[in-house]
């Protein structure tokens, strides 16, 4: 389920498998969710692929934190 969620894997390519989670973040730091599972989450770090502010799809993963499980947050 997590296997294209790795470094030097693309927004895009973990946006298959995850959506973004409500909360703070930012272009380079966001926490997503599972989306058979909303409980299940990880943070991911990027680099910014691109000018800019927003987030693209392009932007590369740099880190991946390992899975955990958190009440969902609701914005």
């Amino acid at each position: 389920m997590f296997s294209l969620i790795r470094p030097g894997a693309t927004r895009g390519e973990l946006l298959e498998v995850l959506r973004t989670e409500g909360g703070e973040s930012t272009r380079f730091w966001r926490t997503y969710v599972y989306k058979e599972c909303p409980y299940i989450k990880v943070d991911v770090e990027f680099k910014a692929a691109g000018e800019g502010t927003l987030e693209n799809e392009r932007d590369v993963i740099m880190k991946v934190s390992k899975p955990f499980l958190e009440w969902s947050i609701l914005d």
